[in-house]
């Protein structure tokens, strides 16, 4: 388009726009550094766990010719709606273990809300006797200091852990169970059964004969 002396380029803008709705005119900003078959294969490979972080990411675009910054790199997978989170933290299963759950669940599919209430389960967990094994955060502004509250403090050795036992059932939570020596053998397995179990039964007016017992890993037990 032509300048003219005196005009804005607004008005001339507006004018073309009137008189020439269908015009072509050229993509404002700077041309994108990734093709979308480039981007769309990125996407895939995303999704199929191939490429898992954004350095990966990053590696694969250099090593391809593409001249991209880190930082640049993390804008594209957040252009294309990936964000970074938090791993979500589950027992490893084997195969022989899946199928397992999944005959469990099968098999008890049909059941009613009143043979799930006689269900209990149980498992074990580990209790830290100082701090947390999860993810801790603070908020802070660029320019500020580092506080006494942003540090996440630790004592040598980790503090130590124990390890508790506990059941819960339809009407509540049952009592809980310290194991002493941070390890849960076959004996101290039995003896919890036949006492912290059964004084959780006793509890709630449960009968031993009328209640499912089962472990968080999914082994169902008639209790007897």
């Amino acid at each position: 388009m032509e300048r003219i002396p005196n005009l804005k380029k607004s008005t001339l803008s507006r004018y073309a726009n009137k008189f020439s709705p269908g015009r072509v005119t050229a993509n404002p900003g700077r041309k994108a550094v990734l093709s979308v078959t480039t981007k769309a294969y990125i996407r895939k490979q995303i999704i199929n766990s191939i490429l898992k972080t954004a350095k990966a990411v990053h590696k694969y675009l250099v090593c391809t010719g593409h001249t991209i910054s880190y930082s640049g790199t993390i804008k594209v997978k957040k252009s294309m709606n990936f964000h970074a989170k938090i791993k979500v933290k589950k027992p490893l299963l084997t195969k022989v273990q899946k199928a397992r759950r999944l005959a469990w669940a099968e098999e008890h599919k049909n059941w009613t809300s009143d043979d799930w209430r006689r269900m209990v389960f149980s498992d074990e967990t580990k209790v830290n006797v100082y701090g947390s094994d999860g993810c801790k955060y603070f908020w802070s502004r660029p320019d500020d200091k580092l506080q006494p509250h942003h540090l996440d403090l630790t004592v040598k050795g980790g503090g130590g852990s124990i390890m508790v036992w506990g059941c819960i059932t339809y009407d509540g939570p049952g009592y809980a169970c310290w194991i002493s020596e941070g390890t849960m053998k076959a004996s101290d397995y039995v003896g919890i059964l036949g006492t912290t179990l059964m004084d959780s039964l006793e509890y709630y007016g449960y009968h031993p004969r009328d209640t499912y017992f089962s472990r968080i890993t999914i082994l169902n037990t008639r209790l007897s």
